[in-house]
């Protein structure tokens, strides 16, 4: 394999896939009154815990002057805690909030509905496979961003 060859897979996988997020995600995001960016900065602050809006800001991709906004409207809802740090009042902590804790299961929940019938032909093996195969290529892409 070249990486002509990669790249061109990349490419279409890249659309394939922005495709089954917006059939899945997106219109889920909707039924909840989030924008997929807020729902992205739910997953990471799930997985990653509480962290400074710096921190964030890095792991979800969106401008750190941006954050503020998308933070400001999950705090509203009630979804996140915004704080201040008892290390360095300038920094701002972000916390996951217990209502987005239950939003996120909730929201779970249809996703799951959803991505099980697009899973539904394919072996647990084969599921496996995908996954680590995604994982790979996002640490492939994580490296080459750090570079």
């Amino acid at each position: 394999m070249t990486s002509a060859d990669f790249r061109n897979g990349l490419l279409e996988a890249s659309l394939v896939l922005r495709e089954a997020i917006e059939t899945c995600v997106t219109p889920v995001c909707r039924r909840y009154g989030l924008s997929p960016q807020q729902f992205h900065v739910l997953m990471v602050l799930e997985k990653h815990g509480s962290q400074s809006a710096g921190e964030l800001s890095g792991r979800v991709g969106i401008h750190r002057g941006n954050i503020t906004a998308v933070c400001k409207k999950l705090e509203q809802k009630d979804l996140i805690v915004r704080s201040r740090s008892p290390e360095d009042e300038r920094v701002v902590v972000i916390s996951m909030g217990d209502t987005g804790e239950q939003l996120l299961q909730e929201m779970a929940e249809e996703f799951d509905r959803c991505y099980n019938r697009l899973l539904q032909e394919e072996s647990p093996e084969g599921i496996e496979e995908i996954i680590e195969g995604i994982s790979k290529l996002c640490r492939l892409a994580r490296n080459e961003r750090k570079e």
